[in-house]
């Protein structure tokens, strides 16, 4: 058996290295039709299936290489099979196959940074640190064991630890970029600017073109924006942002057609005999642009003893692409539309409300605060017309700049690197906006930024009845909400709501003098 699951083995990989695909797939079939039990056969297999834009058979062969994982313990690549598991949301998956693992393991400590952060990825933040404890005592320290440790922390609130890691990992290294960017945007250093010359030492050790020294851009534009140096932070944030852009495939013409085309969608009802929603939770999604307060509204309506937050999740988007077969990568970069004009509508609304029934439990209302599914709304009002969409709006000015001034994970929001093109994403947000605000006005409520920073009752009122909730007291009090959270607001959103991001923009009015001419233009 050995001798034929080598040759098949090697075969496969001489075929992959020619590009031929088909026969590297058949190659990996014949592996399992030898050994159904391997892993690595399986993950090609999804990937395959993916580039063949085959959905389901991709996440079953993933399924698969996990429970394989599991049940041989092939310890392995099981950080591979983690990683391709996040394709498909499959956060319940990720933290049942981590904690299967036998944590003493040396392939799983060898691995130990990448199963950590995606055990904090998939929202399982107990279960990381105790994986992370468990682990430390087995290796030598680690800055990105420490970094992950950090960002865990402060998922949970505990910011002074948070610290204190963020400060160990640049201990163990001290060039370490994401490190000093992480730390200097989670909490001042005492006194200001304590930190602004560790991060240029670091910047002289690395290439002035590299990634790494964009994430250093970031981090000395925030200490020096503490300590009011504006010239000397501007232009850290304009280099570090000219060489995200230059890495990014970001083009505004094309986003502007993307958007022309979702502004032409309808809100066309489901046919035919509509579920009964009777004694379900209903699934409020609150959306909006970057930066705007959609954490901080989901931690005011999160205060309330019948509303639970599933957080920033992807399982809509999979649950469309389950019901479609097709991956779909949200309505603004989606490309394949026809793939979704014969989708069943009301399957994948059943799909994603069975993907969440274990995490809502039976709370009355559930928060889906992904600021993506802006895009989806269109499909959102098909799939499940009793949702509730509230659409976070700020000041324009101060939307864009707190854009601009942030480097998003993973290269999302690539138009943020720009002003033209902030100014070109922000016409189209408005316009879509607008749209659903002509056609879905019971499906969709508009919620000011400013309104929500102010406390105005009135506003928080409008919410409740849309909504469906009763009054109830303390929801501005959101410090006493201890849920986790892990979008950029995590530090931010564990003070007391305050005023002090309003007009934020105006200490960078001269530079930002030509988006604000852009922000009139679109205004007139």
């Amino acid at each position: 058996m050995k001798e034929a699951l080598s040759f098949h083995w090697k075969a496969a990989l001489r075929h992959e290295a020619a590009g031929d695909l088909p026969a590297a797939k058949a190659a990996y079939e014949a592996m399992l039709d030898i050994e159904p039990l391997q892993v690595v056969p399986q993950l090609r297999l999804s990937r395959f299936a993916q580039i063949e834009d085959r959905y389901l058979a991709s996440r079953a062969h993933a399924l698969r290489a996990s429970r394989t994982a599991s049940a041989t313990r092939a310890t392995k690549d099981v950080g591979f099979v983690s990683l391709r598991l996040l394709a498909f949301a499959e956060e319940a998956e990720v933290g049942r196959l981590i904690k299967s693992l036998d944590w003493t393991d040396v392939e799983v400590l060898k691995q130990a940074a990448v199963l950590a952060q995606h055990l904090w990825l998939t929202g399982h933040h107990e279960e990381a640190l105790a994986f992370l404890t468990r682990v430390g005592a087995k290796v030598r320290p680690s800055h990105l064991l420490s970094h992950t440790r950090a960002n865990v922390l402060r998922s949970l609130g505990r910011l002074q630890e948070a610290t204190e890691h963020y400060e160990y990992a640049l201990q163990l290294n001290p060039h370490d970029a994401n490190t000093h960017r992480a730390l200097a945007y989670h909490q001042q250093s005492i006194p200001p600017g304590a930190r602004v010359e560790r991060v240029r030492a670091a910047q002289r050790h690395h290439p002035a073109d590299s990634s790494e020294q964009a994430h250093l851009c970031y981090a000395l534009f925030k200490e020096l924006d503490g300590v009011g140096d504006i010239p000397g932070a501007w232009a850290a944030l304009t280099r570090g942002a000219g060489l995200v852009q230059q890495r990014l495939d970001h083009d505004p013409l094309v986003e502007a057609r993307q958007f022309e085309r979702l502004t032409q969608a309808s809100p066309t009802p489901l046919t035919g005999t509509l579920p009964d929603y009777q004694g379900t939770a209903t699934p409020i999604f609150i959306v909006g642009m970057p930066r705007t307060g959609t954490t901080l509204l989901d931690r005011i309506l999160g205060n309330r003893t019948d509303v639970v937050s599933v957080g920033e999740r992807n399982d809509f988007a999979a649950s469309v692409s389950e019901a479609s077969d097709h991956f779909f990568v949200g309505g603004l970069s989606e490309s394949r539309w026809e793939k979704l004009e014969g989708m069943d509508f009301q399957r994948a609304g059943s799909i994603y409300l069975a993907r969440l029934g274990e995490l809502v439990g039976d709370r009355r209302f559930f928060i889906d605060k992904n600021p993506q599914n802006f895009f989806n709304i269109g499909l959102i009002l098909r799939a499940l017309p009793h949702a509730r969409i509230l659409c976070l709006q700020r000041d324009p000015m101060d939307t864009c700049f707190s854009n601009l001034k942030e480097l998003f994970e993973g290269g999302a929001y690539p138009y943020s690197y720009s002003m033209e093109g902030l100014a070109a994403h922000y016409r189209g947000f408005v316009g879509l906006l607008d749209h659903w605000k002509a056609t879905a006005a019971g499906s969709v409520h508009v919620v000011r930024y400013e309104d929500l920073v102010s406390q105005d009752e009135a506003t928080l009122g409008e919410i409740l009845r849309f909504c469906g909730m009763e009054d109830a007291p303390g929801m501005f009090e959101v410090t006493a909400n201890a849920s986790p959270v892990s979008t950029a607001s995590s530090s931010q959103v564990r003070q007391p709501i305050n005023e002090l991001g309003l007009n934020a923009w105006k200490r960078y009015a001269g530079p930002l003098e030509p988006l604000r001419k852009m922000m009139d233009a679109i205004a007139s």
